[in-house]
Parts: C-alpha cells; structure tokens; sequence
C-alpha cells in the first residue's frame, strides 16, 4: 500500500486522471479496475472514478511498488511551444505578477491535458511552456490551475505560479470571496428579468455524449447562481450570471432548465434552435463566456478585478 498526501497543486484533480500520473506505465484498464474493486482509497475509504481530490487528503494505492512513477521535472524542452502558431492563438495574457498569470482562455482549449489530448495542446502547458521561456527552466515558477473552465468555454481564468499562491486562491474560493461573472447568449430568456436559479444536480453518463449533468429533486449537489438578462430581442437574450456555487456545466444545465438554453451548447441546448438561428448550420462555438473575476490579491491583500473582452461573435449575434 503507497500512500501520497494530496498537494495544492494537485487539489480538485479527478481521482482516475490523478492515478493515471501515479501509474504512467499502467494499462488505462488496470487503473479503473483498480479504483472499481477499492484498491485505490482516499482517507481509507473507497472512492470513484470521478471524485476530485481535496489538499490534504491521503491517497492510497495497492500496487506493485515498481508501477509508482516518480515526479517529473520542468521539461525545458517545453519552452519551444512558445514559438509555436498555437501558442500564439491560445495564450492570451490579461494580468500577471509575481504570482499569478491570469488568462483570456479561448473557447475550444482545454484547460488541463486528457486523454484524446497531444502533448503542448492545454492551456496549463502552454502556461507552463510560458514560464520555461520566460525563467529557463527554473523550478521555482511553475503553472497551477487554481480553477477551471469547460474546454467550450471562453474567458477569464487564474493560474498561479506558486504553492502559497494557489492556496490561498483555493480558499478564496472555499470560502465564496472571488466572484465570477459570466455572459451566456441564451435562445429565448429565463422567466424573469433578475433572479436566482437554485436546482440540485446529479452526475450522469450517456452512451454518445459521455458525462452530463441532471436536475434532480432528491439530493444531488446543490447549485445556486443569480442572473440579470442585460437585452432581448428577436427570441435572443444576453445574460450575465454569478456563481454562488461551482459544480459542473453548472451554467448551462440551469439556463436550459428555465427555458433559455444557451447558443451553440451540444449537450444541453436546442439543436433546432440554433439551426434555426444559424440558416441550417450549427454554431461555431458555445456562446458562454467567463467575463470578469473580483477577489483579493494573496499578496497585496487588495481587491482585483479583470475583465475579459466579450468575443467578437457575441457583440455580432446580438446586433444581428
């Protein structure tokens, strides 16, 4: 039995992605069948596959000692993605410091790397690849996601360069102090014009679309946002929402549950909608954006806000 103690730069990770690093050489179907017959365990107990890790936990596995892959250093070999056309697309910087790199994630990238995913094709890589160019290599600076957005989401993100720094951001966030705004081009309008959408929500997988989220009325994770519908016309509307909680596809599951479901959304939107709107084509993109960050600097200890520009489609489709 190996146990780890779960890192700040490892916190939120889902547990079958966490051990696929642990056991690099190991067959994708030796790890699941690990975690389905609890020989993987997070605080003695028995978890799943798509649990994600707190900072702090203890991580055990039952395996052959030879299948633990050590650590990696930096790979300063990654610093050449900085002069890649594809870093140039997808790495767009809104503020940085000492500390933090906060980003303008374009819709369509990834944000952590997966499977299905090349190697240099996420945005904490091109982050990492970054900061290689950026100090040489130095160890002391490297890229953590302190939050996440879905890869068909646009907008503003936070990548910290440090341990203390992601800490205390994951706290921020524990504690409900960064506020997140988004802006989310919806078919139709929620019922009113300002107003809170509180569901619960459960975890489900589907044959062709893979993981979704659904509404349910008997116990889930509960998921609360407010919003304020900003313009409407021709059955469209522009709303800004804010997060009080972050579960998954939180956004889109409740915009389509009010009957406004967002443009260009595959898993949970109108397909005969969006034809509609786009002449019998589908949507380019998912018209959600994350829009503006407010919290308070780990370092400073004073307010922050940034904003990301909303797209050029969004300002298009509305005056359309």
């Amino acid at each position: 039995m190996h146990k780890f103690v779960i890192g700040p730069e490892e916190h939120g990770c889902r547990v079958d992605r966490l051990i696929r690093k642990r056991l690099a050489l190991t067959p994708l179907a030796t790890v699941y069948m690990l975690i389905r017959k609890g020989k993987v365990r997070i605080g003695g107990q028995k978890t799943k596959q798509d649990y994600r890790v707190q900072e702090g936990e203890v991580l055990e596995i039952d395996v052959n000692p030879a299948e633990i892959t050590a650590p990696k250093a930096p790979d300063v070999s990654m610093g050449n993605l900085v002069k890649t056309s594809f870093f140039k697309k997808n790495f767009s910087i809104l503020f940085e410091d000492s500390s933090l790199i906060i980003c303008n994630k374009p819709a369509g990238l990834v944000v952590h790397p997966g499977s299905g995913h090349s190697r240099g094709d996420s945005l904490i890589e091109l982050a990492q690849a970054y900061l290689i160019d950026k100090t040489g290599g130095s160890a002391e600076s490297e890229a953590a996601l302190v939050h996440r957005l879905d890869r068909d989401t646009s907008g503003v993100i936070l990548i910290a360069k440090n341990k203390r720094t992601l800490r205390a951001l994951h706290e921020g966030f524990v504690e409900r102090s960064i506020e997140k705004e988004y802006r989310a081009i919806c078919h139709n309008r929620p019922p009113e014009y300002k107003g809170t959408i509180s569901i619960g929500l459960n975890r489900t997988h589907e044959r062709n679309n893979g993981m979704k989220m659904r509404v349910t009325t008997r116990g889930g994770a509960q998921a609360v946002s407010r919003y304020e519908i900003l313009e409407y016309h021709n059955d469209i509307s522009s709303v800004a929402v804010y997060l009080e909680t972050g579960k998954t596809h939180q956004i889109r599951v409740q915009m389509a549950h009010v009957g406004a479901p967002i443009i260009g959304d595959v898993r949970y939107g109108d397909a005969q909608l969006d034809s509609g709107l786009f002449g019998g084509k589908s949507p380019s993109r998912l018209f959600l954006h994350a829009v503006r960050i407010s919290f308070k600097h780990p370092d400073t200890k004073k307010s922050v806000t940034i904003k990301a520009p909303l797209p050029d489609e969004f300002i298009s489709i509305m005056r359309k």
